[in-house]
């Protein structure tokens, strides 16, 4: 980081981001606001669903215990706001005036009507931009489809590359095979945040907001890898392996069981480097090969289908003769990229993600000590690029700071109170 420059934790302090609708965007909202950006979760008055979402600090539901919700909302506060009534449109309107970004989430027809409001709203202030994220955008023939995170999966094409292998005679014999939960929401919240970014850099060289329509399928169908050039230039079906990437042809499997049950992607570019690399593994560990032989001394012989059988039965042996971390470690010190296949919460105690500040303790005084929480991928050198350094808030805990700064006097808050608009 250069002397004098703010950290990129910080790179969006002073904005003001009003995120409204459902938890299709909540991921957008906490990738801003981890970049200092104030993020004002605008909740109806029951609370945003995804409170109701498990699982739940202390086990039993509540909303003020959803590690979910806790999760996604990291940094931001809450104001209670009920949009159905048409006496909000002008409380919203006054918050309104004072932001800078406003997120919409949720499905298409409803983000729609309150998309009218925000048009009036930029009337006004022609600098607010305003991002909606739906299932598949605000037109198009399936606009009204009803969709799931599962369902995007499947209907982006992501499910369809992951997934097992044919078997010996071509034929799949499993079903495909979804990504983590929230994978899709996941990518059309990353999308909605490059976009309002991007819109936010315009602005500051124009003065000019924009309207920004993010559909959640069409961020999927972006995320499948070659697999769209592959068929839209070559004419080519991939085809989905077990733990590898979707290739025109099956390649050569990475899982191997290590010793101690643990499977290790392990895989031997058609390289000579790495070639010798696991001649000098395989006798550093002392299992017994043949591939020091007259036989695998050329390289264009070693890509024979005999050779390859040695060669990746050797390699069998030689996973199987160590515990995972150990092979790990010794393939990575010869410069192999080898993993173990680890389960998520082993990542909690590893040393690396520890020292780059990966993840981030978070005070919760209702629970009386810290939760960890993924906080970032990068740092300057010095401190996180993400800069998470609040709990999510409680249902409506920043309601009266809000509307006063918006202008309204202790008794208006009352009011509007009293007649359940917050």
């Amino acid at each position: 980081m250069s002397a004098g420059a703010a950290p990129l934790g910080d790179a969006l302090g002073g904005f003001v981001v009003l995120e409204v609708g459902d938890e299709r965007g909540e991921f957008a909202g906490v990738l801003l606001a981890g970049l200092g950006a104030e993020v004002i979760r605008v909740e109806p008055p029951g609370g945003a669903p995804s409170r109701r979402l498990g699982p739940f600090a202390s086990g039993a539901p509540h909303p003020e215990r959803s590690l979910h919700f806790w999760r996604y909302n990291l940094n931001k506060k809450s104001v209670t706001l009920d949009l159905g009534n048409s006496a909000a449109a002008p409380v919203l309107a006054r918050v309104a005036a004072h932001a800078d970004v406003i997120i919409d989430s949720g499905e298409a027809a409803a983000v729609a009507r309150r998309m009218a409001a925000y048009r009036e709203l930029r009337a006004a202030s022609p600098r607010l931009i305003v991002c909606a994220i739906t299932p598949f955008g605000l037109d198009g023939p399936w606009r009204d489809f009803k969709m799931t995170d599962l369902t995007q999966l499947a209907m982006g094409g992501i499910m369809a590359v992951c997934g097992y292998e044919p078997g010996a005679d071509g034929k799949y014999d499993t079903a495909p095979i979804a990504p983590a939960a929230w994978h899709a929401y996941h990518l059309g919240s990353e999308y909605a945040a490059v976009s309002i970014a991007a819109a936010l850099n315009f602005r500051e060289l124009s003065g000019e907001g924009q309207e920004i329509d993010v559909s959640i399928h069409e961020a999927i169908n972006t995320c499948t890898e070659f697999t769209m050039p592959s068929y839209i230039y070559a004419g080519v079906v991939v085809k989905r392996q077990t733990a590898r990437h979707a290739s025109a042809s099956i390649s050569p499997p990475w899982l191997r069981r290590a010793a101690d049950g643990v499977y290790v992607n392990a895989i031997i570019a058609p390289t000579d480097r790495e070639f010798r690399a696991l001649v000098r593994l395989l006798d550093d560990c002392g299992v017994t090969h043949d591939l020091n032989s007259e036989a695998f001394s050329d390289p264009t012989r070693r890509g024979r289908r005999e050779a390859q059988r040695e060669i990746f039965a050797a390699l069998d042996r030689l996973v199987a003769s160590r515990p995972a971390e150990e092979i790990f470690r010794r393939a990575q010190a010869l410069g192999l990229a080898w993993a173990p296949v680890r389960r998520p919460e082993e990542n909690l105690a590893d040393e690396h993600f520890r020292r780059r500040g990966s993840f981030a303790a978070i005070a919760h005084p209702e629970l009386g000590g810290d939760l960890l929480y993924p906080a970032s991928v990068a740092t300057d050198g010095e401190r996180p690029h993400f800069n998470y350094r609040r709990r999510a808030p409680r249902l409506s805990e920043h309601t009266g700071e809000i509307l006063a700064r918006a202008g309204y006097a202790a008794d208006e808050i009352a009011a509007l109170r009293a007649a359940r608009i917050i």
